[in-house]
């Protein structure tokens, strides 16, 4: 797969969270609803790193190597993520369920960012995905301690 394609599927996925975390909050009470509103919100921010990502796709292929996770990996997060959207959508899981399952979709992509989907040879672009990964990471974390107050 063309690191530019990867990169938009990359951002598709992180569109799909968002949008879970969105359907999620309108699930829960008031005081859930404004954390998730927040997880939303920083979900939107990882959006804009990858596009930043992108541009330097354009403006400095040296920075990236080689792909490091195959096209499949990420079609599989985006599945998985269009699913749970669909399902918030029509009502067919519950809040603690819902939550779970994007849970365990922070858990998977954490490490896929950790990764990095590609090989990045920036120092400065590097830590930009790097970031990404602390970020999911304390998603998960705040998603886990959510449930757990359930």
């Amino acid at each position: 797969m063309k690191l530019a394609a990867m990169l938009d599927e990359a951002i598709g996925l992180e569109e799909k969270i968002h949008a879970c975390y969105r359907a999620l909050s309108r699930l829960s009470e008031d005081g859930l609803a404004a954390e998730l509103k927040a997880l939303a919100q920083e979900e939107k921010s990882h959006i804009n790193v990858l596009k930043t990502g992108k541009n330097f796709v354009f403006r400095a292929p040296e920075a990236f190597g080689g792909e490091m996770i195959s096209d499949a990996e990420i079609r599989m997060g985006l599945k998985a993520a269009g699913e749970l959207e669909a399902d918030l959508a029509a009502a067919r899981v519950g809040f603690a369920d819902g939550a779970r399952r994007l849970s365990g979709l922070e858990k998977k992509f954490e490490k896929v960012h950790f990764h990095t989907s590609v090989e990045i040879n920036d120092f400065c672009l590097k830590k930009l995905f790097e970031a990404l990964a602390r970020a999911d990471a304390e998603h998960r974390q705040r998603l886990d301690r959510l449930l757990a107050g359930l």
